[in-house]
């Protein structure tokens, strides 16, 4: 059978399944294809190519929003399926973080982010700096959240110790304790909500709104 282009990334996503980012090798995936090594390079020119479309094929499970929503929901809405696009293989955070990626579905996802935030009426360049900052969060937050899973998995993770550890920093310790009784969504949809918190501030500020400014992050 003809190897296609399609093959080799459906191959890719399982071998990153089965075997982790590290685990993924043009070698071990040729082998796993029962084609040779070249094989692939028709296809992709090297490994970082792969990776790229790799990260595309992730992002492709974003939905869009409902565009009548407001904007902090739309955003919310997208950060959140982000984070379950990445959450749905494993190291998908670890794929993505690092590449450089300009599919459609990954230009789709940031259009409509930035859409979300000029609609909430920050400047296009603050607008777009606040789109990689809350990638980076999602990014960051998944990557902890998926290594922590595999701690657990590997009974490797002790939260009790670890608030054990920062027992002569009671503010820290006290902090710890509080947030390991959270859950990783609610952890995350409190850190998106600071961002958000954030837009409104800024939006307030530049409307002059110095009380609801003030308010929104209260």
């Amino acid at each position: 059978m003809r190897l296609r282009r399609s093959n080799v990334l459906e191959g890719a996503m399982r071998l990153l399944e089965e075997e982790g980012l590290a685990g993924l090798t043009m070698r071990r995936l040729a082998s796993a294809l029962d084609v040779r090594p070249s094989a692939l390079y028709w296809h992709f020119a090297d490994k970082r190519a792969l990776l790229d479309a790799m990260a595309e094929e992730l992002v492709s499970g974003v939905p869009d929003p409902d565009e009548a929503l407001p904007w902090d929901e739309r955003v919310a809405v997208l950060a959140r399926g982000l984070r379950d696009a990445l959450l749905s293989h494993r190291d998908g955070a670890r794929l993505h973080a690092g590449t450089f990626v300009s599919g459609p579905h990954t230009l789709r996802l940031g259009n409509a982010l930035l859409a979300a935030l000029t609609d909430a009426g920050l400047p296009r360049a603050q607008a777009t700096g606040t789109v990689f900052g809350l990638l980076h969060f999602v990014l960051g937050h998944t990557i902890e959240e998926q290594a922590r899973d595999e701690l657990r998995a590997a009974k490797q993770w002790d939260p009790e110790r670890v608030v054990a550890a920062a027992g002569d920093f009671p503010e820290l310790a006290a902090g710890l304790a509080a947030f390991e009784t959270a859950s990783p969504d609610e952890r995350f949809a409190d850190g998106v909500g600071g961002i958000l918190d954030g837009v409104r501030w800024r939006v307030g500020v530049r409307k002059g709104g110095s009380d609801s400014a003030s308010g929104s992050v209260s």
